[in-house]
């Protein structure tokens, strides 16, 4: 009987019900499912309380601090966590063996890439490929292939994920800028330690280039720090300060001028990474190889542009060896 009873309660569960269930599990929290599944908190709330009275047992524990899945709620997350599996290795299957040259292709990438790079890139492959559709997920978030958040993503490191299939297209190198308000009347060399300066905020503290300028210049306390590069750029094109910057982005902004040569031993790989599952994908590889092709000669392009100081500053570390630095977070916000 109550076998029976149970099959009757859990007859009327569906993907919605577990997929509610998996994301209030994974967040934590139910506003933090309602954003992942872009549904409303009441509708969360509502679908857990039905999921809760089908099943005839709680789920979560309540507390002030958030949800947290019980032993019930872990198993039916587990599940559920299988569903879905299965349901993108099917999807990216098919995906996978897709050969159409239309249709959408989803591009994950950075606020820094996707402002100053990609744009001429992307018009001009557009043009030339007028079926096929791109939906850029712009963030410095680390989205995950496997589950199709992207087809295709284009990011800044040094350690691209083992699970990933991928090819480094190119290098990005850094050197100092700031507007001319900054700099000596005469042309003179700059002093680094004597500039007003933007920094790194804690956020993004772990990248390369925010442990070279902690390094670098530790008697130095920015006036102003953010933890997004397109930000700093534009601060230090206002005139907040100097700052280190990627240099095919910086040189595209003409109040600002380049006072160092490109940062010794400070360069990031860009790398081109997606599912394996998705290589038979002809939309996805079509873009992959256009952009392996044509990412560097851009970038070297942009980067020889802009405007330069006469007289360098001496850059600090160039001549000394950098110390190891520990990269907690592979993907760069750039």
């Amino acid at each position: 009987m109550g076998k029976k009873n149970l099959r009757t309660r859990t007859s009327a569960l569906d993907w919605n019900d577990l997929r509610t269930v998996l994301a209030v599990a994974r967040a934590g929290s139910l506003n933090g499912a309602a954003r992942e599944l872009a549904l409303r908190h009441s509708t969360v709330f509502r679908r857990i309380e039905e999921a809760e009275a089908r099943i005839g047992a709680r789920l979560f524990d309540r507390s002030r601090t958030g949800w947290r899945a019980n032993l019930q709620g872990e198993a039916v997350a587990a599940a559920a966590a299988e569903m879905e599996a299965a349901a993108l290795a099917a999807e990216r299957a098919i995906s996978g063996a897709d050969a159409r040259m239309e249709g959408v292709i989803r591009l994950a990438t950075s606020e820094m890439l996707a402002g100053y790079l990609l744009p001429s890139l992307l018009q001009r492959f557009l043009a030339g490929h007028p079926g096929i559709e791109i939906e850029a997920d712009v963030s410095n978030r680390a989205v995950d292939l496997t589950r199709r958040e992207a087809d295709l993503a284009l990011r800044a490191t040094d350690r691209p994920p083992e699970s990933m299939v991928g090819r480094q297209v190119a290098e990005l190198r850094y050197a100092i800028y700031a507007a001319r308000a900054l700099l000596p009347r005469r042309g003179g060399q700059p002093v680094l330690q004597d500039l007003p300066w933007i920094g790194f905020d804690d956020r993004i503290a772990y990248t390369g280039i925010a442990q070279w300028f902690s390094q670098a210049l530790p008697e130095v306390r920015p006036r102003m720090k953010s933890d997004s590069l397109p930000a700093m750029l534009m601060a230090a094109a206002a005139g907040l300060g100097a700052v280190a910057l990627p240099m095919f982005a910086a040189a595209q902004e003409p109040r600002l001028l380049r006072i160092t040569p490109p940062i010794e031993g400070q360069s990031m790989g860009l790398w081109l990474l997606h599912h394996p599952d998705v290589r038979g994908n002809a939309r996805v590889r079509l873009l992959m190889q256009w952009l392996a092709d044509a990412v560097p000669k851009e970038l070297a392009q942009q980067a020889a542009g802009g405007k330069v100081w006469p007289c360098f500053a001496a850059c600090p570390l160039d001549r000394r060896r950098r110390r190891r630095s520990v990269v907690a977070d592979p993907l760069q916000p750039f």
